[in-house]
């Protein structure tokens, strides 16, 4: 896992890639970027590796590198800006539907079967109108049998869950989508 580069701007700020790679984004424009979100992937001779947005990251992206796209050291892969709801959410693979406008899709970080609920016959971790805290576990991503927890970015309402229990996912593949949660302010 590695760190994007930051960049602040009098406009916003900027997060750059940490090595080079074909870059695989995990978020669309719109999408809240938080300390330790998961930007997207770089693909390095096969290998996947992730990269998350560093501390001081804070902002709505407002602009996200296409699916593809060579990377050198340094190269800007998201663009922060203030948080506006009025932005589209986009990127060049998708178009997200009106209802999950201004909510973040939590994508799969690798290859494997995504389970939904902790242990068979268990509650599922999160499910469509469940309010999720901070850092919350939703789902795990099992890969030779080791698990690895997808957890949200933030607080909010869960709107959307795209995989049934025990599916095979895909690297950079949407499990389930959280609206952020109203500010009390």
């Amino acid at each position: 896992m590695f760190e994007a580069l930051t960049h602040e701007q009098d406009t916003g700020m900027t997060l750059g890639s940490p090595t080079v790679g074909t870059w695989h984004p995990a978020l669309a424009v719109g999408a809240l970027v938080t300390p330790g979100v998961l930007l997207g992937h770089l693909i390095q001779r096969g290998r996947s590796v992730a990269v998350h947005a560093g501390r001081k990251a804070a902002g709505m992206a407002h602009v996200v590198a296409d699916q593809g796209v060579w990377c050198s050291y340094g190269a800007a892969i998201v663009e922060l800006g203030e948080a506006q709801s009025a932005l589209p959410v986009t990127t060049a693979a998708e178009v997200v539907p009106a209802d999950l406008e201004g909510a973040t899709a939590l994508r799969a970080e690798t290859d494997g079967t995504v389970y939904l609920r902790p242990e068979p016959g268990a509650a599922p971790f999160a499910a469509v109108g469940s309010h999720m805290g901070s850092k919350a576990t939703v789902a795990l991503v099992e890969v030779m049998k080791t698990f690895t927890p997808v957890r949200t970015p933030l607080a909010g309402e869960v709107v959307r869950v795209d995989v049934e229990d025990g599916q095979a996912v895909t690297m950079g593949e949407a499990i389930l989508w959280v609206r952020p949660a109203a500010s009390d302010g």
